[in-house]
C-alpha cells in the first residue's frame, strides 16, 4: 500500500511502485486529496478503505511519503482489519513541519498546504496524539535542502539554515521512538 505526501498525486509515486514491483511485490497506490481534508479525516478514510480489503490477503507493507506516511501511522496505531506487514515511512514530518510553526495562519501556507496545514506544525496536539504504528517502521530522511521545483525550500534554506533537512521536513522532526 502505497501513500502520497501532501499536494501530491499518485502518480508522483510512480517510481517507488514500479521499484517495489520489480521486487516481486503487488501494490495498491492510494488515491486521496491530501489537501481538502484534515490529517485526522484521511486517517479514518484510510482504515475504512483498509476494511474493505480482502481478509485473506498475506500481510499488507505499507510505504508513505511525508503526509502520507502520518496517515499510515495514524491509521496502523490501532489495531486493523489486516494484517499489517512493515512501514517505511519516507521525510515524514512525525513532529511536524517547523517552517509551518513560523508562518502559521498566513495566507501562503494556507494555500499551499491546504486543510492539514492546522495539523503540520511543530507541537501539533494531532501529531503528539497519534501513536506509535503497530508494526515494524522504518524511516527514511534526507539533507537536500533546496529542490527548483520545491517553493518551500527556498525558504527553508534561509528560515532554517541552521537545521538539517530536505527542503520541508527538519531530519530531526522525523524521529519517532522504536524507528
Amino acid at each position: 500500500m502505497i501513500l502520497h505526501g501532501l499536494g501530491r498525486t499518485r502518480t508522483s509515486m510512480r517510481r517507488i511502485t514500479a521499484g517495489i514491483r520489480a521486487a516481486g511485490f503487488r501494490t495498491h497506490n492510494w488515491r486521496y486529496h491530501s489537501r481538502l481534508h484534515r490529517l485526522g479525516d484521511h486517517i479514518d478514510n484510510f482504515r475504512a478503505y483498509l476494511g474493505d480489503i480482502d481478509k485473506n490477503e498475506a500481510a499488507i507493507h505499507f510505504v508513505g511519503h511525508s503526509f502520507g506516511s502520518l496517515v499510515i501511522r495514524g491509521a496502523t496505531a490501532e489495531s486493523l482489519p489486516v494484517d499489517p506487514g512493515r512501514i517505511v515511512m519516507i521525510a515524514p514530518p512525525n513532529s511536524g513541519v517547523g517552517i509551518i510553526k513560523r508562518f502559521d495562519g498566513a495566507l501562503p501556507a494556507r494555500w499551499f498546504y491546504g486543510r492539514p496545514v492546522r495539523d503540520l506544525g511543530q507541537g501539533s496536539t494531532l501529531l503528539d496524539q497519534l501513536g506509535l504504528p503497530r508494526a515494524e517502521y522504518g524511516i527514511i530522511a534526507g539533507s537536500g535542502r533546496f529542490h527548483l521545483l520545491n517553493p518551500v525550500s527556498w525558504v527553508n534554506t534561509f528560515a532554517s539554515e541552521d537545521l538539517e533537512h530536505d527542503g520541508t521536513v527538519e531530519i530531526e522532526n522525523t524521529r519517532l521512538s522504536g524507528m
